[in-house]
């Protein structure tokens, strides 16, 4: 069966939020077993040297969704939407 212009393909699963859920995951592991294990283990190091990479794509996985959810980034290009406001320089 040949697709026509007017079907449309199911967008595929990027798995950004399950990996950043991981990640955060991940930090709150390496902190509870530095506290359960009274300290001194190196996982506490590791944990504050992951977090601020691991937290800001997080931040970026679930923002862009966000944004892609509830903006004009999930519209396609070309609509009414995307036209420059009146006045701007028309080539």
């Amino acid at each position: 069966m040949q697709k026509t212009l007017t079907q449309k393909t199911p967008p595929q699963k990027t798995w950004k939020r399950e990996t950043a859920l991981l990640m955060i995951f991940f930090l709150l592991f390496l902190a509870i077993f530095d506290l359960l294990s009274g300290g001194g283990t190196g996982a506490l190091e590791w944990a504050s040297l992951f977090a601020l990479p691991f937290i800001g794509f997080a931040a970026a996985a679930f923002g862009l969704d966000a944004a892609t959810k509830q903006g004009r980034w999930g519209r396609p290009h070309g609509g009414p939407d995307h036209l420059p406001p009146e006045g701007f320089a028309n080539d």
